[in-house]
């Protein structure tokens, strides 16, 4: 592999993409695919395959005649890490190059860790998912709370870390692990999560909701991820409760409102089965509080269900998603909350004359960001280009998804 090469093959990168996308495909459909001479797919393929990229196996059809040999990515072909983190955790995973996971990492914050402290634990994070050889980590993929400029590889802001402004993630991270890094918004790595293994798998449209510290929403429309034209897109939950100087929906209906609005009532003693702890009340502590029916919990889980809900509902008319998938704690609530959730969504969109998306948890679980990262980082990762390169393609007519 000639990883440091400064030229890269954007077809070899398509080629690959191609590959993923199918269970196993012939090098004469990859060739119609692509808009390729079946001969200069060939070069290519051979190339790929050379490097330890992709291997070639028979198919098991059992068709008369000589089955087809198909192309699938090589799991020893290199790995990739991907690391997700937001204001309270920071989790790594890597995965082999046909997308297995393979080891996993978590770090705390702490609501006192300086940005230099965070960093360096997220160093100490992707340090602990490194393979053994060093030389088979191929790229890193990052996902970012708050806004992000991938262009520029910095984390703009975000509001939940303090002194979080401008920091050059890319730069830091090249440095100290000498492979591409790609960065993204938190939000939207999860959409991605979703778009190629979750509920999102085989859909064009559908939003993923990214609920822990604050909410952000990863959109996904015809199959691509829309990130804004300043990288701002998905915002949600800044937007104000639906009136000027009303709290913003985060501060009312992510997981850590919810928890720190119950710490609060539970402190005045009002009637509940909670219990503040040394760090106050964990979300597991308000899913079982939930689950024994307790009426506070009940009630400002309610509250929080019909203003996302109203949110959904205004999301749905002006972008019509088939479907809404929501990934962080509150998933683990089940249809206790969902479904106040799909009934506000629903009696939003109804003087519209439209339906509501359907509504629905998330199975991913909470490592579902750091895959997305690292699934980020295998998509836009590129094979070297050698010095002597393929003919080119005599047309192109295909166009690669995210």
């Amino acid at each position: 592999m000639r990883r440091n090469s400064t030229q890269t093959s954007g077809l070899g990168s398509d080629i690959l993409k191609r590959v993923r996308s199918h269970d196993g495909i012939s090098r004469v459909e990859l060739a119609r695919d692509l808009g390729l001479a079946p001969s200069t797919a060939g070069i290519y393929v051979e190339r790929l395959i050379s490097e330890g990229f992709l291997v070639e196996t028979e198919s098991e059809s059992r068709d008369a005649g000589r089955p087809p040999r198909l192309l699938r990515p090589n799991p020893d072909g290199g790995e990739f890490i991907g690391v997700d983190f937001e204001s309270r955790n920071i989790m790594a995973v890597a995965v082999d190059f046909s997308d297995k996971p393979l080891r996993n990492a978590h770090r705390s914050i702490d609501p006192s860790d300086s940005v230099s402290l965070i960093l360096q634990k997220l160093e100490e994070a992707i340090a602990e998912v490194l393979p053994r050889n060093p030389n088979r980590l191929l790229a890193i993929g990052v996902g970012v709370p708050g806004i992000v400029d991938a262009s520029r590889g910095v984390a703009v802001h975000y509001k939940y870390i303090a002194q979080w402004k401008d920091v050059p993630l890319v730069a830091q991270l090249n440095a100290r692990f000498n492979v591409p890094v790609f960065l993204e918004n938190n939000a939207r790595t999860m959409a991605l999560a979703e778009l190629w293994f979750g509920q999102g798998r085989g859909l064009s449209d559908f939003i993923c909701l990214g609920i822990r510290s604050g909410i952000g929403a990863g959109i996904v429309l015809n199959g691509r991820l829309q990130c804004g034209s300043k990288c701002g897109a998905g915002e949600l939950g800044r937007w104000r409760a639906f009136e000027p100087g009303a709290p913003e929906l985060q501060e009312i209906a992510s997981a850590r409102a919810i928890r720190e609005t119950l710490r609060k009532l539970a402190g005045g003693r009002k009637k509940t089965v909670l219990r503040a702890g040394p760090n106050g009340i964990s979300f597991a502590d308000v899913v079982v509080a939930a689950q024994q029916r307790d009426g506070l919990t009940l009630q400002t889980l309610g509250h929080a269900a019909e203003l996302l809900g109203h949110a959904i509902g205004q999301m749905t008319l002006l972008l019509d998603p088939g479907k809404i998938i929501l990934a962080g704690p509150l998933s683990q609530l089940g249809d206790l909350f969902l479904d106040p959730v799909r009934g506000a969504a629903a009696k939003a969109v109804s003087a519209a004359g439209i339906a509501a998306p359907e509504i629905t948890n998330s199975t991913m679980g909470e490592f579902s960001g750091a895959l997305g990262a690292a699934a980020l980082a295998l998509h836009e990762w590129k094979p070297a280009q050698p010095v002597e390169t393929p003919p080119a393609p005599r047309r192109s007519r295909a166009k690669a998804r995210v």
